[in-house]
């Protein structure tokens, strides 16, 4: 028994639907393979604090300093580092642009 490919797909519309799947579902391969060595994993922390989350470049003071380096790190800039996570300010275990903006709360109402 013959079926044609018309038979399964009757109208272009469907043909060029899955034709344009089919172009995403490669490129996105292709571009996974060309980063797969670009991401660098941070291991859990898992003893240790520090005396002042927020401090992440260890000089006893959180100032804005430290808001610059948590921006560097988020943006990529930076590596990060774990004892730049053990500085997180609010420990989610990651440093974003919420953890600066909380400092520069915190240093507004001083």
């Amino acid at each position: 028994m013959y079926t044609s490919i018309r038979s399964l797909f009757p109208s272009r519309r469907n043909l060029r639907a899955l034709a344009l799947g089919a172009v995403c579902i490669v490129s996105s391969f292709a571009i996974g393979i060309q980063s797969v060595g670009e991401v660098q994993p941070v291991t859990l922390i898992e003893a240790g604090s520090i005396e002042q989350p927020g401090d992440i470049d260890g000089d006893g003071d959180i100032d804005l300093q430290d808001v610059i380096h948590i921006l560097e790190i988020a943006q990529g800039y930076e590596p990060v580092t774990p004892a730049n996570l053990m500085a997180d300010p609010n420990r989610d275990g990651a440093l974003t642009v919420d953890d600066a903006l909380r400092i520069l709360t915190v240093l507004s109402l001083r």
